[in-house]
């Protein structure tokens, strides 16, 4: 696999170094270049030349031909991949009823909330649309995780949530939370890990091409293994987001109670040029979406439970504060202290 965060900083010592030796549009061009293949690197593989640029407000598309009820409501929220943006996969709302049917007689509400400009360090720290910062190329077990940039898109995955029970009256209950590449890991992490206790669970989770980060300090509840199933695809020849992170996450969520479909393909980092893992996905969404209630089914509370503004940032902000190196000799004060810095 070619290592462009290595290339990068090679470029950029030569820059600094010796830049008046060079051709300066040859440097230029080379620099360009090695910048657009990282920016693509983790983006839906899509013709981009039909791509726009990120919005700074959701994009939010329907199912043109409801027939539910308005009880029956639901929705799908996936986050795009690095470099990417909310275009990228905005047709899920043509492609899953295609392969699922049964979907298009649902109003779902599929939200493709764009990410915010973030310095990527294994770029060289060009800022990009990212969910939060990456330290490793390519991603295996032992990557780095940004917890503090994790735990801000926590808190906005959240903050959709809630947008959607108050305005269009759709229960996190009926909420798939799904991602690509790094949306994944964001959806893995919110789905499941150190989600306040009593929080109503999702209707399912969604991982393409991604990772568990943060498995260090993973803990989900009984609750929450048990009420939202998890579909987990991934490309066998990924050299992005290695195929070791699938087997490895799939692994773990499954020995804590998670029910997990688990689909592997002989691809590479992609996903929006591979049909069948499309078709595997709307499968898994029909049948979370589309199952029949039951008597056993439990029925959540959603007001007696939803966050304040001020608990949802202190539990975003949980995944970075597990993560904080601690100084035992220093004591209590000093880890303070390290909270009080480094936000």
């Amino acid at each position: 696999a070619t290592c462009y965060g290595t290339r990068l900083s090679n470029i950029n010592m030569i820059h600094r170094k010796d830049i008046f030796g060079l051709h300066w549009p040859l440097f230029v061009a080379v620099v360009l270049i090695q910048e657009a293949l990282f920016a693509n690197a983790f983006s839906s593989p899509v013709a981009s030349g039909n791509r726009k640029p990120s919005s700074t407000q959701l994009h939010v598309d329907k199912n043109k031909d409801r027939k539910a009820p308005s009880n029956n409501k639901a929705a799908i929220i996936f986050l795009h991949g690095l470099g990417d943006s909310p275009d990228g996969w905005s047709k899920l709302g043509e492609w899953l009823p295609y392969y699922a049917p049964n979907l298009a007689n649902l109003d779902i509400t599929y939200v493709f909330p764009p990410a915010h400009n973030v310095a990527i360090t294994v770029n060289g720290g060009e800022m990009m649309n990212g969910w939060f910062d990456v330290f490793d190329w390519p991603i295996g077990i032992d990557a780095k995780d940004d917890a503090k940039g994790l735990a801000m898109s926590v808190k906005r995955v959240e903050e959709i949530v809630n947008e959607l029970k108050e305005e269009e009256g759709i229960d996190p209950s009926r909420v798939i939370l799904g991602g690509f590449s790094q949306g994944g890991a964001v959806a893995v992490t919110a789905a499941y890990n150190r989600r306040k206790k009593g929080a109503i669970p999702f209707a399912g989770c969604v991982v393409m091409s991604g990772w568990l980060p943060l498995k260090e300090y993973l803990d989900v509840s009984e609750e929450i293994a048990k009420a939202t199933p998890l579909f987990w695809a991934h490309g066998q020849l990924d050299d992005k987001i290695l195929y070791e992170q699938q087997v490895f996450g799939v692994d773990k969520l499954d020995s804590l109670g998670v029910d997990v479909t688990a689909h592997s393909y002989p691809v590479g980092h992609e996903s929006t040029s591979n049909w069948e893992e499309i078709q595997d996905m709307a499968e898994f969404v029909e049948t979370v979406l589309c199952r029949t209630e039951d008597g056993d089914d439990q029925k959540y509370d959603y007001d007696s439970i939803v966050l304040s503004p001020e608990d949802a940032e202190k539990n975003a902000l949980l995944y970075y504060l597990c993560s904080l190196p601690i100084d035992e000799s220093a004591g209590v004060g000093a880890e303070n202290n390290a909270y009080s810095n480094t936000l």
